[in-house]
């Protein structure tokens, strides 16, 4: 029973970390281990890692040999980066039947933050010819697909589902249809967001991928805004070294108030490189063909984005800057004897950062900011006044919020977001404040 116990508390590699062998540990009794292992569990549930080292540490000076308190080191020696004394202690606990599995799957995630893929790929596969429990053979299947390396019985697709409710003061749709003006209303929202990726051929890191999303908003008090969006495509993954290549294809439909908005079709490169085992550089390059809906074919023409984005990861910290440069070339509406540009160019600069608090929850914060310079003047008629006037757009976004899981699958968001676009152009110009809780589940 004691793989059992152990096994429940394994974070899979999505998650990036091992979590302590909580059952295991109070497992012994005070008739059974020192006070000093007892110590050292406390500091761990409180998240007192230097301290709960010291205490296990102790524990074995004093007598303790317990497999339980080599785990435990093992964790804690993780949660603080010291990942070769991590390994030495995981590296002993293989001798034992019980937690062989369980060992070389945490062998196998120290191997990757120690950036050695090909020595991680050996763990997952050792800790999946052994396991013994059904949720330790998924955890090392999906690890091995995500490292390069299907095996028999790993998941052909991972998926989500998301669904949500909140409230939004002044309803718009994103910049990026931006000649829509915001309805100046308030409403309450509720969202559905889904999607999936198949392994058609091959594995994560070199492969034909399927990919799918479908994503619904409606706003009950102002339904013209109300949105329905599906995408879908095919994509090649490959590497070579700390070299990472995407190339994809996919098509789109977008619906606005129950009518059809635009349809797309993108094709998308992406080339990056990983620094290190805690930071990847990526630059991405799509091209979209766009054709308006009825009503909307003033919007049909094309639009290209070329995208610089750097991740890495500091301790508990997960940071995203990025940059964009969008181009756009649409057919304009002209509504004589006005003119209306939509067509146009933007730099934006993005950035997120996730703090990992424990291992169910996470707070994290972003800002994205955009200048939009369109491309031809616009011709406003007001009375018998002609005005032309070149569009300027400043639109900043700030979101805060937190993610909690509940369970292994389960996860529960919740997100409040101000929009503040400011243009020369009064009509454009607006603010609104959003407040959203959602639901989401991971599968398989």
């Amino acid at each position: 029973m004691r793989t059992v116990s152990c096994l429940i508390l394994v974070v899979g590699i999505m998650l990036g970390g091992i979590r302590p062998a909580r059952s295991c540990a109070t497992g012994v009794s005070a008739t059974q281990g020192p006070q000093e292992f007892r110590l050292g569990i406390a500091a761990f549930r409180t998240g007192q890692y230097p301290q709960a080292l010291t205490d296990f540490l102790s524990a074995r000076r004093h007598g303790t040999r317990s497999p339980q308190l080599g785990y435990d080191l093992g964790t804690v020696y993780f949660r603080l980066g010291r990942y070769r004394a991590a390994r030495r202690e995981f590296q002993a606990l293989e001798r034992d039947p019980a937690l062989a599995a369980l060992s070389q799957y945490n062998l196998g995630l120290i191997a990757l933050r120690l950036g050695n893929p090909a020595q991680a790929r050996h763990h997952f596969r050792r800790a999946h010819a052994g396991a013994r429990e059904p949720a330790l053979r998924q955890l090392a299947a999906q690890a091995l697909l995500r490292t390069g390396s299907v095996h028999h019985g790993s998941p052909a697709w991972v998926g989500f589902a998301d669904v949500g409710a909140g409230y939004d003061s002044n309803v718009a749709l994103t910049t990026e249809n931006s000649l829509i003006a915001p309805a100046r209303r308030s409403s309450a929202l509720f969202q559905f967001l889904t999607g999936a990726v198949g392994q058609l051929t091959g594995n994560y890191r070199r492969g034909l991928q399927a990919v799918a999303t479908v994503y619904k908003v409606s706003y009950p008090s102002v339904s013209e805004f109300s949105q329905t969006y599906l995408h879908a495509g095919g994509q090649y993954r490959w590497s070579s070294g700390r070299w990472f290549h995407t190339v994809g294809f996919y098509a789109g439909d977008a619906s606005l108030g129950g009518t059809s908005f635009e349809s797309l079709a993108t094709t998308r490169l992406a080339t990056g490189y990983a620094l290190s085992s805690h930071q990847r550089l990526r630059v991405s390059y799509h091209y979209t063909r766009i054709v308006g809906g009825s009503g909307y074919n003033y919007l049909t023409g094309w639009h290209q984005a070329l995208s610089v984005e750097d991740r890495m990861r500091v301790g508990r910290l997960d940071l995203n800057l990025a940059y964009t440069l969008d181009l756009n070339r649409r057919r304009n509406l002209t509504v004589p004897p006005q003119f209306f540009s939509v067509s146009p160019t933007r730099n934006g600069l993005f950035a997120h950062l996730r703090w990992r608090v424990s291992d169910t929850t996470s707070l994290f914060i972003a800002a994205d900011y955009q200048h939009s310079h369109y491309d031809l003047p616009n011709v406003l008629v007001s009375g018998a006044a002609t005005t032309r006037l070149g569009r300027e757009d400043n639109w900043r976004r700030f979101d805060v919020g937190m993610d909690r899981r509940l369970a292994r699958h389960w996860t529960l968001r919740a997100d409040w977001r101000y929009s503040d676009n400011r243009s020369n152009i009064a009509l454009y110009s607006y603010q609104s404040r959003r407040l959203e809780l959602s639901l989401e589940y991971l599968f398989p």
